[in-house]
């Protein structure tokens, strides 16, 4: 007798979930990477001096 659900083969070759946050995960990371290395940001914090100022002093 011939099972009509779920009783074939399982398909090959599918990813698991795991397999696909992995992919996902590098594949941002390496794109990441790839941008940083064009546009080359400058990552350097603002001095502390000049952001606060005299906002707090009174004359």
């Amino acid at each position: 007798m011939k099972q009509r659900f779920g009783g074939g083969r399982q398909p090959t070759g599918t990813p698991s979930m795991a397999w696909s946050c992995v992919v996902v995960i590098v594949s941002l990371l390496s794109g990441a990477s790839v941008v940083h290395n064009i546009f080359k940001p400058s990552l350097t914090l603002p001095s502390l001096e000049g952001a606060h100022g005299d906002h707090g002093k009174e004359p």
